[in-house]
This record gives C-alpha cells, structure tokens and sequence, in this order.
C-alpha cells in the first residue's frame, strides 16, 4: 500500500519561512568584525587555548597586541584579574562551548581555502556565523512545540509570527547571532519545553535535559541560574502540590543525583580554572565597579519606558503579551505561578543592572531569554479575543498589525543610524519619529557622545555653561604654591559627589593648573574617576611632561562617565607612580553643563 506522506503542518512552515528570512538577511549582513567587542571575549578561550597555547590566559600582552592589530574592541576590557593582579578571563566559559564546533570546522576550512589559520580569517568568522544560525533553528523548533503544548495550529502560527516580526528577536537571532541571547533563547525553549514533557511522563531524558539546559545557561551568563525556579514551581499552586512535588523529586532521587553529577561535570572545566587561577571554587571575574547589580534601587521606570531603550517604547506588542497573563492564570492555574514567578523575578534581576540600556542591543536585550514564557501569555490573550466581538478583534489586530510594522521601522531606523542605540532621547525620538532621514539640528537633541576608548574631546564649549569649582592660587602656602614631597605617592586630590557638579546627566570638567616636579622614571599621572561603593569607574588618565624644575601650564578636559548614581563621587588624583617632588599653582576646575 502506498502512504502518503505526513503533511507539513502550518506552524513548520511558518518556522521554515521566517528562518529562511533570517538567513537571508544575515547573509547580507556579515561584518569583517563578527568576532569583536563581548564576542572577542567569549571567544578568547578557544584562540588562547589552540592558537596561543595560554589556555589558562597568564600572559595579556598577546590579547592587547591582537587587539591592536585588529582593532577588535576599544578597550581589553575581555580580561579581569585574580586578587594578585594576574589576568584571568572575563567571561565564562559558557559561550566557548558553543562556539568551538564551529571553531574547528572554520580551522579545517581556513587550511584547505589557504586562508590564515589565526581564528579570525574569514573562514572561522563564516563558520561561527553561520553555526550559529542552527541554535536559531533549534530554538524556533523548541519555540514551536511549546506553543503547540496550549494552543492550536494557527494560534501557534500567528504567536510565531508576532514574535519574531514584531519584537527585537529579528535583530538579536541574525545580526547578533553570535551574542549571548541566541544561545540563552535556545536552551531557554529546550528546558521549558522539557519541563512540560517531564511533568507528564518523568522520564529521565527530559530531567537531563533540563539540568544540563540550566548548567549551560548559567555558564553563559550566572543570573540565568534563576530558570531552575521554573521547573521547580511546575504545577505548583498551593501547599499540597508543593508537597507532591517534593514526594516525586524524592520517589525519583537517583535520577536527579545523576543529573547533579552531570551538570556538575559540565561545569567543572570552570570550576577547576577559578581554582587554579584564584584558589577557589567559585570566584567573581566581573570586576567592573560601574556595572553590577542594584537589588534595592532597580530601574524599573527606565528599563521599561526609557526613549532610550525602554523595552515597551521599542516592543510595544509585548503589552499583549503582559496582559494575556491576567488569562494565563484565568485559563491554565496550574502553570500560572511558575510561568508569573520566574518572570518576576529574572525580569527584576535584568532591570537591577546598572547599565540597564545593555549596551548597542535594539531594545531591552535580556529580555529575549523570557519571551517563549511571555509567548504563552501572548497566544492565551489571542485565544481570548476569539470569544469577543468583531469589532474588538478587529481593533486589536490592526493595533498589533501597527506595532509589527513600528518594530520593523524602528529596526531600519537603527540600522541606518537614523534610531541612535546609545544616545536617543525623549526630544530626538519624537523629532524622527517615522523619519527616514535625520538633520544636524535633530542630532543637537541626542545624548552626549561617547569615545569607547576614553579619548574624548571637548569641542562645543558653546553649548555649555560653566562654573568655577575651585579656584586655588595657594597663597597661603610656604613658598606659595603647593608642595608634595618624594615619598608621597599621591600629591594633590580632590572630592566631590556628582550631585553637586550638575542635575543633567553628563558635564565636562576643565582642570587647569601650574605645575613642576623633579624627573621621574615613570611619567606623574593625573588620574579622574567616579568612586561608588564598589570601587572606581570611568577611570582616565593624563601624563604630565617632564621638565626638571621648570614650571609649565596644563589644561585637562574630563566628560563625566555614564553615571550609575547621583552620589556617586568625582575624584581627581596627582598619582606619582615612582618618587618625585611635586609643586601645584593655580589650580582651577572648571564644569561645564550642558545648556
């Protein structure tokens, strides 16, 4: 008897469509720099391991050299430090994971083609790109068999299409493929889609996979360890279920003991760097004091509705989403709180981060992680509207129609730097709105702009009142000026919280100073910074010449960094890095506030 073949249903098709898209439109996108900025630092591992042989990163002179040679980030900011000051990496390992299959088959492809052999030649770069891409395949595949768990062919099909057209998942899964969210989206879809599968069968394939997917999303980025709350709330609504739940993680022990040792196992290559790099187990690499986490001040308001990256201004169809959770607890009370808790509460960690604009993403990056949970209060609100009248749907479907093609607009704008994605403001929002061209005046209205490699300059005094801070001659002194002696590492130093400088967001300050000092072996620096409880951010410096005991004029210009609060402090310091004798004169510091 002759079968015909299954037919492909319309919610794969809908997969395939939009994966064929994305394809596409990467394929036209592929930048001579894939590997740079976070991307070099994920990927530091491998090229340290097979091309420096300095697996364990104890030399970062050949980081800075690679790094200048091919201008790969504006900073080495991919390297942190143990308590010694020895280089470690920044990042873990988690990424390097997923990046080395297609490491090797861009090696064997470099090789064969001639090509260099130095992990960054066009070969690797195809390699990772395009590998890349199947996680993007594997999450929708994931994404889809979640959806099809609640909701039938064509609300799978139109919850498929409203999040990858009408949100920031087109931007992050083809020109940010490489980054940290495609990997997370995918492990994200398979844990919860095996979750769903364990609480139905408690087979041990889908426990396995939940804990590996869980090690793996914790090893790509630490917060998201906060995923395990998901299959741990499953079906939980109450006391008696919480017990049952915990009667069957105790009737099926040695299924997660084994799981334990595999995670455990997975995440010891790490483990076992801290250790022989720091000492211990467990140890923080993230030593940056102007990025961390703000549990009691979180910036909820910004991260939200911020013109500069509000997740809700920029993925306005997502309110959908919101509001159909009010019918995830209506409809399903059994998935309710794990589904509402585990957003809460990784939603609250996301919007904690001191730099909650996330960098250069479109919109609020790590909220990409959560949309296959946010997704199944999207398809519940799209089976609710069912039940109204026309009229109704009818309203609600032109608004979302409009939201998809504002996301899409949106998405050009930033392509063609018509969108900025660090420095849009409430006025230069409005001013482009729907603007496929922008003008000089429209760009007066932006954020101040930023060199990532610290050397900015001050070039529109004009723009800018000014005020004087300090205006020190020193006359009262002996000799007249002032006199920091040889044994003194640090000569003058100044304080003062950034509250006190300005009410704007940035100012430039203006040092100006007489100075002259005995000859040292290494140059007299005059370092600027932002202290905060955790150390110093924003950190510069300026050398000062060497002139034996001839006095010389400098003036300095210092913008203000991204500021992670109000109180932080404005510290300048006359740092003498071997002894010297130090004299100041006229010292003056100047601010300058945006007008």
């Amino acid at each position: 008897m002759h079968v015909l073949p299954k037919q492909i249903s319309k919610s794969l098709w809908v997969i395939f469509i939009l994966f064929a898209l994305l394809v596409v439109f990467r394929s036209n996108s592929i930048d001579k720099k894939e590997i740079s900025w976070d991307v070099f630092g994920y990927y530091l591992p491998l090229v340290a391991t097979f091309q420096q042989d300095d697996a364990l990163l104890n030399d970062r002179s050949w980081v800075e050299k690679l790094n200048n040679e091919k201008q790969l980030s504006g900073t080495v900011y991919q390297i942190s430090s143990n308590d010694e000051g020895k280089p470690m990496y920044f990042f873990l390992f988690g990424m390097s994971y997923f990046y080395a299959i297609f490491y090797f088959i861009g090696d064997l492809i470099a090789g064969w083609t001639g090509c260099a052999t130095d992990g960054f030649s066009p070969p690797y770069q195809f390699s990772l790109v395009y590998g890349c891409m199947i996680y993007t395949l594997i999450g929708l595949l994931y994404f889809r068999k979640i959806l099809r768990e609640f909701f039938s062919e064509d609300i799978t099909s139109i919850t498929l299409l409203l999040i990858v057209l009408g949100t920031n998942y087109a931007h992050h899964m083809s020109l940010k493929n490489l980054e940290t969210v495609n990997v997370l989206f995918m492990l994200a879809t398979i844990l919860i889609w095996n979750t769903i599968q364990w609480h139905k069968t408690f087979q041990f394939k889908n426990l396995i996979w939940i804990g590996l997917s869980v090690a793996l999303m914790a090893l790509v980025k630490p917060s998201e360890i906060l995923f395990l709350l998901l299959p741990m709330l499953w079906n939980v609504t109450n006391k008696e279920t919480f017990k049952e739940k915990l009667k069957r993680i105790s009737a099926h022990k040695v299924q997660f003991l084994v799981v334990i040792l595999c995670c455990f196992l997975l995440a010891f290559p790490q483990l076992y760097y801290w250790h022989l790099k720091t000492g211990s187990w467990i140890y923080d690499t993230y030593k940056n004091p102007g990025v961390g986490l703000d549990i009691f001040s979180p910036h909820i308001y910004n991260s939200l509705f911020s013109y500069r990256k509000g997740w809700l201004v920029y993925t306005p169809l997502m309110l959908f989403a919101l509001t159909g959770l009010y019918f995830v607890y209506k409809n399903n009370k059994k998935i309710f709180p794990a589904v509402a808790i585990s957003l809460f509460v990784s939603s609250y960690i996301v919007f904690s981060w001191t730099e909650w604009w996330y960098g250069a993403g479109f919109s609020n990056r790590p909220m990409l992680t959560y949309y296959p949970l946010l997704a199944i209060g999207l398809g519940y609100f799209l089976k609710e509207i069912l039940k109204w009248n026309r009229v109704i749907q009818f309203s609600i479907g032109l608004c979302m129609l409009f939201f998809v093609f504002l996301n899409q607009f949106q998405w050009w704008q930033m392509r063609n730097y018509i969108l900025d994605p660090y420095r849009t403001t409430k006025a230069y929002y409005w001013a482009t709105f729907l603007k496929t061209q922008v003008t000089p005046e429209q760009q007066e209205l932006l954020l101040v702009n930023r060199d990532f490699t610290g050397n900015n300059e001050f070039t529109d005094k004009q723009k800018y009142t000014c005020k004087t801070l300090v205006n020190n001659h020193f006359s009262k002194l002996k000799g007249g000026s002032f006199y920091s002696p040889s044994e003194e590492e640090f000569g003058y130093s100044h304080k003062v919280p950034f509250s006190e400088l300005t009410k704007k967001d940035h100012a430039w300050i203006e040092l100006r100073f007489d100075y002259k000092c005995t000859s040292t072996e290494q140059p007299i620096l005059v370092a600027f910074c932002m202290d905060r409880k955790n150390g110093a951010y924003g950190y510069t410096t300026f050398e000062l010449e060497q002139d034996s005991l001839n006095w010389k004029s400098k003036t300095i210009h210092f913008l203000t960094p991204e500021i992670r609060s109000k109180s932080d402090i404005l510290k300048i310091d006359f740092w003498k890095r071997s002894p010297a004798n130090l004299w100041i004169d006229n010292l003056k510091i100047v601010v300058y506030e945006k007008k």
